[in-house]
């Protein structure tokens, strides 16, 4: 859907932006002078850089030219060009030529043809005969069906727009309120990045971090399982209070129905245990599981009759496509870690934190409220790209595991997806719901805000959901 349009913001985020081009224009012809004054004044260059960012990104430059332009430019500063393109030159060239990142690619491959196979409506098809007895059955079946499809797509935005096309219309014509109908959706593809194995920012959060995609996987089950109950009973509750939002449940249990609907999943239900059992058991490196989840997926969607040549070359150009967009995020975060490497913006920050003297759960919170904030001014991706290298090594000083935050990371940066005023999923269903008025939607989606929270909270006081799973793996 086509974003609301700022005129007179975007004009003067224009203007902004190019004042810092003049800027560059004249730190290139007095670089070292530009570099004195930034290396005597560490912080108030670093504040500088995060403001031109800021501004390009309201101006609606890519984020991977936004990261990359801003962390060699205020890299340079503080060592140097060719110290800063040496060393970046080097990182760059390692990350794209570990094989960890074959994974991204071969992961997208997954989602698309799953995408072409025509999954997502026998997944809600099987979802809503399970459900369908309940009361609310229908939203059930829709968190249901998110997190099945998700688990191959790995996309918040695809899981919602994708599922709510199906879900959205049958609710509605079943006399299920507009406010529940977008909410469900717009919630449900919240679990897209977290169900694994097709989690596409987990895998990004791995590769920026250097974390096992294997373990972060295995780590994401239970959060997953987690936010899926919490969902239900949220839903539960919801037609409880306000019964006028759904109609009573008629539809009694088909055991044959079931038993056809059961034998068109069974593909995925294998597809999905063939590449997580390899990555718990120690089968399958994490390049090879994701090679068995595409090869997997290319032959589901050839049984199903779903590949032919305009197909197949679609799947390839989004694959590449995406993979392309992805990588250059991924060099332009990897220059601006080495900013922040250089800059020493993580000791600072660690020293300054370290003399307030919090204890880590107050500090962790005081992080995830950050975050939240965050994310009502910016995109999710944008989000985890630019704090990453920053926050990371902080959560790790004080004691938390780098595969416990990328988790719980992943699931404060999926709520931004749904609480206002940013929440592009909400914006998705409002494309797909023109008649829906947007406070409607986000009427829907707030219950599960606070569900996505009370989830925040058990896992940080309870570690374990997280951690306990890949404890038990087998490398």
């Amino acid at each position: 859907p086509d974003a609301k349009s700022y005129p007179v913001a975007t004009a003067i985020a224009v203007i902004l932006a190019i004042v810092i081009v003049l800027l560059c224009a004249y730190a290139l012809f007095d670089f070292a002078g530009m570099a004195d004054w930034a290396q005597d004044n560490p912080g108030k260059a670093v504040g500088i850089a995060f403001a031109c960012m800021w501004i390009l990104m309201l101006s609606q430059v890519p984020l991977a030219a936004v990261t990359g332009l801003i962390g060699i430019a205020a890299g340079a500063l503080f060592i140097g060009f060719s110290p800063f393109f040496s060393a970046f030159a080097t990182e760059s060239a390692g990350l794209l030529t570990n094989s960890q990142i074959a994974t991204l690619p071969l992961f997208l491959m997954m989602g698309s043809f799953a995408a072409v196979s025509g999954l997502s409506e026998d997944l809600y098809e099987l979802a809503h005969v399970l459900f369908g007895r309940f009361r609310g059955g229908l939203a059930l079946a829709t968190i249901g069906s998110c997190a099945g499809f998700g688990a191959l797509t790995g996309s918040s935005l695809a899981t919602a727009a994708t599922i709510g096309r199906v879900a959205i219309p049958e609710m509605r014509a079943r006399g299920y309120s507009p406010a529940l109908a977008t909410g469900t959706c717009a919630a449900g593809g919240t679990l897209g990045p977290l169900v694994p194995p097709g989690s596409g920012p987990i895998i990004v959060f791995a590769i920026l971090t250097e974390a096992s995609i294997g373990q972060l996987f295995v780590a994401s089950v239970g959060p997953a399982i987690l936010a899926v109950l919490l969902y239900f009973l949220t839903i539960m509750i919801y037609v409880r209070v306000w019964p006028a939002s759904s109609p009573v449940a008629v539809k009694a249990l088909e055991q044959g129905h079931l038993r056809a609907t059961l034998r068109r999943c069974i593909p995925v239900g294998l597809l999905v245990f063939g590449v997580m059992g390899g990555l718990y058991f120690g089968i399958f490196t994490d390049t090879e599981s994701a090679a068995v989840g595409a090869i997997g997926a290319f032959v589901i969607a050839i049984w199903r009759g779903k590949i032919n040549r305009r197909t197949y070359l679609a799947v390839m150009v989004e694959t590449t496509a995406t993979t392309a967009m992805v990588y250059a995020m991924i060099i332009g975060a990897q220059s601006f870690s080495f900013f922040v490497l250089v800059s020493s913006l993580t000791e600072s920050v660690t020293a300054f934190i370290g003399s307030l003297g919090w204890n880590k759960l107050a500090l962790i919170s005081v992080i995830l409220v950050g975050y939240l904030l965050l994310g009502t001014v910016m995109e999710s991706f944008a989000m985890m790209i630019i704090t990453v290298p920053i926050i990371t090594p902080l959560i790790v000083q004080i004691g938390y595991p780098v595969v416990w935050w990328g988790i719980v990371m992943m699931c404060v940066v999926e709520t931004g997806m749904i609480h206002p005023p940013f929440g592009l999923n909400v914006f998705v269903l409002k494309g797909i719901t023109p008649d829906v008025p947007m406070w409607t939607i986000y009427r829907g989606v707030a219950p599960f805000v606070v569900s996505d929270l009370i989830k925040l909270i058990l896992m940080v006081l309870f570690p374990a959901i997280t951690l306990w799973l890949p404890g038990t793996m087998h490398h």
